[in-house]
């Protein structure tokens, strides 16, 4: 008896903990703000967005299934690592999408959102890295991203 007097309550207060992580607002950027950098800390799942040396932003992100060993080829499934030009994908599987460098030309690195028919799984898609060597965000993330920054956008993704 007093097994159900305590786990009912655990599962509704469980329930009630995943309904409010996933409606919580998150803080938005200006809708004018620009951004010239994108710098990924891997080892801290983030990416940090700048404008002229200021942070003006804090994303959490997914990467690579494999870990977070450096990317070294084609099909390893890890985030490279380095300093990169973006460029803006208008075609691609995702919501939106940034090209990483020349991973993005040859492997399809790429910074991006979750996909219009996953953006159902909002920030759940952050408790685990699933992607094949890209960084991923929600599809509200990275369309505030995909707004403030220009083509050749500098990327620094560190280990």
């Amino acid at each position: 008896m007093k097994t159900g007097k305590i786990l009912l309550p655990t599962i509704f207060f469980t329930f009630f903990i995943f309904i409010v992580y996933y409606f919580y607002p998150e803080s938005k950027i200006k809708a004018d703000q620009k951004a010239d950098k994108i710098i990924i800390n891997k080892a801290n799942h983030e990416l940090l967005l700048y404008y002229k040396e200021a942070l003006i932003s804090t994303y959490k992100v997914s990467l690579g299934r494999n870990g977070l060993n450096k990317k070294t080829k084609q099909g390893d499934w890890l985030t490279p690592e380095g300093h990169f030009k973006g460029t803006k994908k208008t075609k691609t599987q995702y919501h939106k999408a940034i090209a990483v460098g020349e991973w993005g030309d040859c492997c399809g690195v790429l910074i991006h959102g979750l996909g219009n028919e996953y953006g159902y799984f909002k920030r759940f898609h952050r408790w685990y890295d699933w992607t094949k060597g890209c960084i991923a965000l929600t599809n509200d993330e990275i369309d505030e991203i995909y707004k403030s920054v220009n083509n050749n956008v500098i990327i620094e993704i560190n280990p």
